[in-house]
């Protein structure tokens, strides 16, 4: 029992050791980082947040700027070498651009704004804070707000100041965000029945397709009325086969067949004899 107790504490001493080995973030500073913080301070990230929303993603919108034509646009605007500065704005930084754009338009007919007219006034950057990961890298976190909803435009950056990812994340309800999933899952459905549906068509085809069907299946007695009409046919040309014992056999195994009988007990083949018409049964 003492062993026992003692592993317990040992482990629970190991979990609360781990606890506490957790880096706790403090937002709004880079201290202690590889940022120089006299550069990255409040007002500097604020304003970095508005240049890319304000003057960069919605000066691009306004110009008609879409995901499609991104690049023929505007690449050599961005990917360009500034000569005699410090910062090489290289094709990393363009597709940064390029895939936060495209993060940005798609959100920002939820976020919502009236016009074009309108659109500066109506999205802004309402809040920004910063804070640095467990990676050691510099997270801005800003809000943007519209006539709609709020979202969250989040950004990494380098210590030379440029930004190595851009993100926009619309702020839904929950209702939202049920509404949404449930229609993702009845497309999801419909799209799944839908396919297998058109996979049960086409295998029905395959037959008319190959020009090759089932076989209707014949039954006993139309088994036995063809072997009947085959034997009939064979001594249709004889006079006299009342004495050929072999072919009295045949006939007499052949209606039994069709009569259902196990064997030929209760009936006498008496005589053969040709006739103009075709035998028929006359039960």
């Amino acid at each position: 029992m003492k062993h026992k107790i003692l592993v317990l504490g040992l482990v629970m001493s190991c979990l609360l050791g781990l606890t506490a080995c957790g880096k706790e973030i403090t937002y709004n500073t880079v201290e202690g980082s590889r940022y120089n913080p006299d550069e990255f301070n409040q007002d500097f990230m604020a304003n970095y947040a508005n240049i890319f929303e304000d003057r960069l993603f919605e000066q691009w919108y306004l110009r008609d700027i879409t995901p499609e034509n991104f690049e023929k646009e505007l690449y050599f605007d961005i990917a360009t070498s500034q000569q005699g500065g410090t910062i090489t704005y290289d094709d990393d930084f363009f597709e940064v651009c390029r895939s936060g754009y495209d993060s940005w338009y798609k959100a920002i007919k939820d976020i919502g704004f009236t016009s074009k007219d309108t659109l500066a006034d109506e999205v802004k950057v309402t809040d920004t804070t910063y804070y640095i990961n467990d990676d050691g890298v510099l997270v801005l976190d800003a809000t943007v707000t519209g006539t709609k909803h709020s979202a969250l435009m989040e950004m990494y950056l380098n210590n030379s100041g440029l930004p190595t990812d851009v993100g926009i994340t619309v702020n839904k309800t929950t209702g939202e965000k049920l509404e949404n999933a449930g229609l993702n899952t009845l497309l999801g459905m419909g799209m799944a029945f839908a396919v297998l549906i058109i996979i049960s068509l086409i295998i029905s085809l395959f037959p008319l397709i190959s020009g090759t069907g089932r076989k209707k299946k014949e039954s006993d007695k139309e088994i036995a009325q063809k072997a009947m009409d085959n034997t009939i046919t064979q001594i249709a040309d004889k006079e006299d086969l009342s004495s050929d014992a072999e072919l009295v056999a045949v006939i007499a195994a052949a209606i039994a067949a069709y009569e259902g009988s196990a064997s030929t007990d209760g009936f006498t083949v008496r005589s053969i004899r040709k006739v103009n018409s075709k035998w028929k049964n006359n039960r």
